[in-house]
């Protein structure tokens, strides 16, 4: 009798133990998500392709690549789940090879947003930075959550020139130059995005179609030979210096992007100014017997800059100024990193972005350029865009040599960088939305606020929720983000006592902001079998830090 007593207050207690875990579990989660940690659900594609909203996954039949296409705001499912209807995705275009997406595919389930972690209540204890993805109730209306790329900071002013972003800090005693607002590596390497992979070469029936793709290398010396391994592979068959080109037009360096539909992008983008030149140039070389020698070349406007890397391991970073006299390099630095060594693969990458230019071998930088070398020139950037069309803006030039011994290259790619556009305002909506923008006296079609011509100064206040920040979503030409914002929920504070305006529309206030985005916790999904049109097991193998 006592064993079985003691049996029974043993179980009891286990039960008990369990039913306390289960709370205490149950609490700790409603306090993480309350103080902590919140997991938020990616509704549109402003920040594609890094955080996707609702959309198709599409292999292109052109080329092989893949790559995501964003269904229409119009179309898309409320809370970004994806709605259990076949459609058709319209309208998509390859980012590699241009190829468009047959219209007649079967219809497919697209996939839901991604859904992301987080952390709350950190810019409480910590200022937010620069680049930061930051998570935030939108401000033309608080009941819904937006997440973009942090700009902007109190006491400063903001402009996009040439798709950069420039800011004057205003606080009192410091410097008013114009400077360029640089990512820092994390963000940078996050945000580019492949203008062509030479890997996903044109198949033989896309030939066959068209007789010359719009983009792609070409060699006019009989010392390369593209031809190997179906056009992936670039051998150089040595001695002395030749030199292999990526062809294009103007409109491949266009801010494009294969996420979204191409007639409503084209509306957002200028074809004569937005050419972007912040690029970056890489590929995998396999030297052969024998000294090889392997050179990168960039441009931006009239600059042009060249990185090498000899067979002794010698590195160069040269500039070609536009002083008229082309091939009149000046050496900007040289370091020395280990030789080349037969059949040794090494990774050489040249890279122009925000005025810095680098070299880097296996994923290491090697080479700069310091601001003395190649100045961020603000104003000279904005007269130079006023006379765009007397004097255009020249396609970047993209170029490979060899010298020496032969040598083959692989993974040849060229990425570019986020490309901000500086789009006019929409019309002002009626109604309350309105009531503040037309108090203010703002018009529609004017200039997008922090876009060329209209810097925004964002004011910063002692010690109150007012400060002002600025956001850009990365899918530039299709984000609703500060540039475009002619709305002002009701519920924000918009007038002081006195009846002076206190919100300035384009901003985000501190009492908006909720937190920073850490983690892709829960990417777009795939679909069930026998349950179609449920995509809910997550892609694991895309799970991420933001960056």
């Amino acid at each position: 009798m006592v064993k079985s007593d003691e049996k029974n207050r043993r179980e009891l207690h286990s039960i008990r133990d369990t039913v306390e875990s289960i709370w205490v579990a149950i609490i700790l989660a409603f306090v993480l998500r309350a103080f902590i940690i919140e997991a938020f659900v990616i509704p549109t594609g402003s920040m594609a392709p890094r955080l996707m909203g609702e959309h198709w996954e599409l292999i292109c039949p052109g080329c092989g690549q893949e790559y995501a296409y964003g269904v229409p705001r119009a179309n898309s499912a409320p809370g970004g789940f994806s709605t259990l209807e076949r459609k058709t995705p319209t309208d998509a275009v390859c980012p590699n090879c241009e190829y468009p997406y047959p219209f007649t595919r079967r219809p497919e389930y697209p996939r839901n947003g991604d859904r992301v972690l987080v952390m709350k209540y950190l810019y409480r204890f910590a200022e937010p930075e620069p680049w930061d993805v930051v998570v935030f109730r939108n401000p033309q209306n608080n009941r819904e959550n937006y997440i973009k790329r942090l700009i902007g900071l109190p006491g400063e002013t903001i402009e996009i020139v040439h798709g950069d972003i420039f800011y004057r800090n205003n606080t009192p005693g410091a410097s008013s130059e114009w400077k360029i607002r640089r990512k820092p590596n994390r963000a940078q390497d996050a945000m580019w995005q492949v203008v062509f992979d030479n890997d996903y070469q044109p198949n033989d029936e896309l030939l066959t179609r068209e007789a010359v793709p719009r983009r792609g290398w070409i060699a006019s010396n009989p010392r390369w030979d593209l031809t190997r391994q179906h056009g992936r592979k670039f051998a150089f068959l040595g001695k002395s210096s030749a030199e292999i080109v990526f062809r294009s037009d103007k409109t491949v360096f266009l801010p494009h992007y294969g996420y979204n539909r191409q007639l409503e992008e084209d509306r957002m983008i200028d074809p004569g100014r937005d050419i972007c030149s912040d690029l970056k140039l890489s590929f995998v070389v396999i030297p052969g017997a024998g000294q090889t020698n392997v050179g990168l070349l960039l441009s931006s406007f009239e600059h042009r800059f060249r990185g090498e890397l000899r067979s002794d391991g010698t590195c160069m970073l040269l500039y070609d100024p536009p002083d008229g006299v082309e091939g009149n390099w000046v050496q900007w630095a040289s370091a020395k990193v280990a030789p080349l060594s037969q059949h040794k693969p090494r990774q050489v990458a040249l890279t122009h972005v925000d005025f810095r230019v680098s070299l880097s071998v296996d994923g290491q930088e090697v080479l700069a350029s310091t601001d003395l070398q190649y100045p961020s020139t603000h104003q000279v950037l904005k007269d130079r865009l006023k006379n765009v069309y007397s004097k255009p803006i020249p396609t970047p030039q993209v170029k490979i040599a060899a010298w020496g011994a032969p040598c083959d290259l692989v993974h040849v790619k060229l990425y570019r960088d986020v490309y901000y556009t500086s789009p006019l305002l929409g019309p002002i909506p009626s109604g309350p939305l309105g009531e503040h923008a037309e108090r203010l006296g703002v018009r529609g079609r004017s200039p997008g606020w922090g876009t060329t011509g209209n810097p925004i100064t964002l004011r910063k206040f002692d010690a109150s929720q007012h400060d002002e920040f600025f956001v850009l979503g990365d899918n530039s030409p299709h984000s609703l983000d500060g540039r475009g914002w002619v709305s002002a929920a009701p519920t924000l504070y918009l007038m002081d006592e006195e009846g002076n305006p206190v919100y300035k529309l384009g901003t985000v206030p501190r009492y908006n902001l909720i937190g920073k985005a850490f983690f892709v916790y829960w990417p777009a999904g795939f679909h069930v079998p026998g349950l179609p049109g449920l995509p809910i097991l997550p892609n694991v193998g895309r799970m991420r830090m933001i960056r």
